[in-house]
């Protein structure tokens, strides 16, 4: 059995194929950075494979298809995790760009949909996972596209719940995490709201760490019960009852 984690250089996508791959399940990791998937490869060992590709393009995706069902002829898929993101960096951004805008509908939207077409017959049976985020109805002042953006992919999401009915499609709400972008973020000395907020959850103690929400989200993949999937319209790691498993 399988999973496949997009997104998986960096950040959360990192951090759940880490997480997955050290708990003796196989991870098809992929990511647009061959250099640091290979570092993830050293790190997690036999049970992963990296899988370098841009997935905003039908050659990535294809590519990705082709290798999966490679892997699955022995077995099966037992989910998949959308983890791709965009790196808009709220200090430098400025207003709405569209051309900003298609580029992360492209990877936020268009791909995870794209992919649960292109893999439905392994998915039958298998778990879809979303990172979803409550910038999708907070709009963060200089990041207004991004917001607009995940708004979309929460929708698609919600859409996939309902459409994609050989599979269970899960929805996780991370918080905030502390990733590499928040890094760039709280070493600015701009006064922007974007910049205040972060470096108030800082100093708060208020920002997750990566490890964190991987092992939040494998635990949902591996060991959330058909009705505990069920009982929830999404996760979120800052709701107590949410946090029903121990972590390894």
């Amino acid at each position: 059995m399988l999973y496949i984690v997009t997104g998986a250089s960096t950040g959360i996508g990192r951090a759940v194929a880490t997480s997955l791959a050290k708990r003796d399940h196989d991870v098809l990791a992929v990511a647009r950075s061959a250099d640091k998937l290979a570092t993830l490869q050293t790190d997690c060992g036999r049970r992963l494979q990296a899988m370098p590709a841009d997935l905003a393009t039908e050659t990535g995706r294809i590519s990705v298809v082709n290798k999966v069902s490679a892997l699955a002829s022995a077995g099966g898929v037992d989910g998949i995790v959308h983890a791709a993101g965009s790196h808009v960096n709220p200090v430098e951004y400025q207003g709405i760009n569209s051309d900003n805008m298609m580029a992360d509908f492209q990877v936020h939207v268009a791909t995870p949909i794209a992919l649960n077409n292109l893999l439905a017959p392994v998915l039958k049976g298998a778990r879809i996972l979303y990172i979803d985020s409550y910038s999708a109805s907070s709009l963060r002042v200089g990041w207004s596209g991004y917001s607009i953006v995940k708004a979309a992919a929460q929708m698609a999401a919600r859409a996939a719940a309902e459409e994609c009915t050989d599979s269970t499609v899960i929805r996780v709400f991370p918080g905030a995490v502390r990733t590499p972008l928040i890094d760039t973020i709280l070493a600015s000395q701009k006064q922007t709201p974007t910049v205040t907020l972060f470096k108030e959850l800082a100093s708060n103690g208020e920002l997750t760490d990566p490890a964190t929400v991987g092992e939040f989200i494998a635990n949902i993949m591996i060991s959330a019960t058909d009705q505990q999937l069920a009982a929830r319209e999404f996760w979120d790691i800052g709701r107590a009852e949410d946090r029903i498993f121990p972590q390894t």
